[in-house]
């Protein structure tokens, strides 16, 4: 006698896009579904706006401590962006992959005029 299969019903994340089991994601009242992980990392960049450390980079998963080990003697600079819907903390190198694809949308601004020029 064989076991039969055990199937997981898995829902898709409208931010990652990423199918997570039932209990790892949570349905908005807009309908929408997110995971934990987006809501993790969007609670992380609220949490360093209100001053806490910041944990890393959530595009390349750098640690907080081994971006300070890059960059010894310099002050690393972290950006807090809306990124696929949710607010999310990018290095510096990761933003300056990401900030091309916006361009148009920080034109004009403060961010956009400071920011920018690392491009």
């Amino acid at each position: 006698m064989s076991a039969a299969p055990v199937f997981l019903e898995t829902f898709k994340c409208h931010w990652c896009q990423k199918h997570r089991p039932k209990f790892r994601v949570h349905k908005l009242e807009s309908n929408q579904i997110i995971c934990d992980y987006c809501l993790m990392w969007q609670q992380q960049a609220l949490d360093v706006l209100g001053g806490a450390p910041p944990r890393g980079c959530q595009y390349c998963l750098t640690t907080w401590e081994v971006l300070k080990e890059r960059s010894p003697g310099e002050q690393v600079r972290m950006y807090v962006l809306s990124k696929d819907g949710i607010l999310q903390l990018l290095c510096k190198d990761c933003v300056k992959v990401y900030l091309p694809k916006t361009a148009e949308l920080y034109k004009g601004t403060q961010f956009g005029s400071e920011s920018l020029k690392l491009l």
